[in-house]
């Protein structure tokens, strides 16, 4: 297929835990899923409290099991990836994939070993064999024509028709071929799971990015204390505990408020996944009939997860200074007034921030002989980020 960096059905399936085909799959807050059965299993063994596997803090009682909800789209994708498989098998030995086809043995596909158990006689030694790749789609018929295979898509009533409805009350309308529209389809939906992709995989980043950010001020300012603080140990004590919590409070607000922005968009990955995996299974499987039944709900997913996308706002980092902090080391008495914790004014460049706005969606701005410092420079490439429409990056 056209699109890259495909999925393994397998390892969105399988649960963590006890490595099978997921059983009964419950979702978590934090996006992971696990077999119902699992989760209870590892409460009991643990106190009857169970934590993701991954790490990430999750824990829920086991008492809380039943109240967590179903992943209807793994759960689907399990039944689809069976059915998948059992269509593969040989239709001699029902026991293993199939390898081959035959040019004359229509809708029979064989293994290796089948195949030549079955053409063993003069009469069957004519048939060819060919690779179940190279294998046509099987077509039903029409309804409407029982004794015409259904072999074409029209665009103005949106559905498959055979070469008598094409005669007949389709012969105004325009239409193509099945495996036409259905590559065309191919190369649609492709395009907008990347697009999908792509932006998911950003705003990750960048939540990534802020979460570092706010972990690394944090650290930087608590260093700050630390360095001081040793000359003033016995007076600063109670108001260095102080300072430390307010750091850490806000810290840990600021990064809950990333995780949570994070979280969502992790979900909507796996579900991108999910939509990539079940469209990668139907098309290779050459079922387009159904594919095609599909198409709706697939533009539908596109439509609605771009709209969830460009709803979605980055929550904004705050960045924190010490506010007169060095003057502890000489005034001991107002030691419970010095150090707090504040904000750093956001800095503004009234005259940048007009230039960039009234540039509006143009490909190019001209910032020559501006004499930008970095904070300009920062406030560039923030305002240009915001601002910028791509047709498939909602950034």
């Amino acid at each position: 297929m056209a699109f890259s960096n495909k999925v393994r059905v397998e390892d969105l399936i399988t649960c963590v835990i006890c490595q099978e085909l997921f059983d009964d799959p419950r979702l978590l807050s934090c996006s992971h899923t696990y077999c119902r059965k699992c989760i209870e299993q590892t409460a009991s063994a643990n106190k009857d409290q169970f934590e993701c596997p991954l790490h990430d803090g999750n824990k829920i009682l086991e008492k809380d099991t039943g109240s967590l909800p179903l992943n209807q789209g793994i759960r689907e994708l399990v039944e689809l990836y069976g059915s998948t498989q059992r269509s593969n098998l040989c239709t001699n030995c029902r026991l293993v994939v199939a390898e081959y086809a035959c040019d004359t043995c229509k809708n029979e596909k064989f293994c290796s070993e089948c195949y030549e158990t079955v053409h063993t006689s003069p009469v069957m030694q004519k048939h060819q064999r060919l690779p179940t790749s190279q294998e046509l789609p099987e077509m039903p018929p029409c309804e409407k024509h029982p004794r015409k295979q259904l072999e074409y898509w029209c665009y103005t009533c949106l559905t498959v028709i055979c070469i008598d409805c094409l005669l007949l009350k389709h012969k105004d309308h325009k239409y193509t071929s099945i495996d036409g529209v259905t590559k065309e389809f191919e190369t649609k939906i492709n395009i907008n799971f990347q697009g999908i992709q792509s932006s998911l995989e950003y705003r990750i980043k960048q939540a990534e990015i802020l979460i570092n950010a706010v972990d690394n001020n944090s650290k930087s300012n608590q260093k700050k204390i630390t360095n001081i603080m040793t000359l003033l140990r016995e007076t600063i004590d109670e108001h260095e505990e102080a300072m430390r919590q307010q750091i850490l409070t806000i810290e840990k607000e600021q990064k809950k408020q990333l995780e949570d922005y994070k979280t969502p968009l992790k979900h909507e990955l796996q579900n991108l996944n999910i939509q990539k995996v079940t469209f990668e299974m139907l098309f290779s499987s050459k079922n387009y009939i159904k594919l095609l039944q599909t198409k709706q709900e697939f533009d539908d997913y596109v439509n609605k997860t771009n709209g969830t996308l460009k709803s979605l706002q980055m929550p904004s980092r705050t960045e924190y200074y010490l506010e007169e902090l060095g003057q502890l080391q000489f005034i001991q008495e107002k030691i419970k007034q010095c150090g707090r914790y504040v904000e750093v004014p956001p800095y503004h460049n009234a005259q940048l921030e007009k230039l960039i706005a009234e540039n509006g969606k143009k490909q190019t701005l001209n910032l020559k002989g501006k004499n930008l410092t970095d904070s300009d420079m920062k406030i560039v490439a923030d305002l240009l980020r915001k601002s910028t429409v791509r047709k498939y990056f909602f950034l």
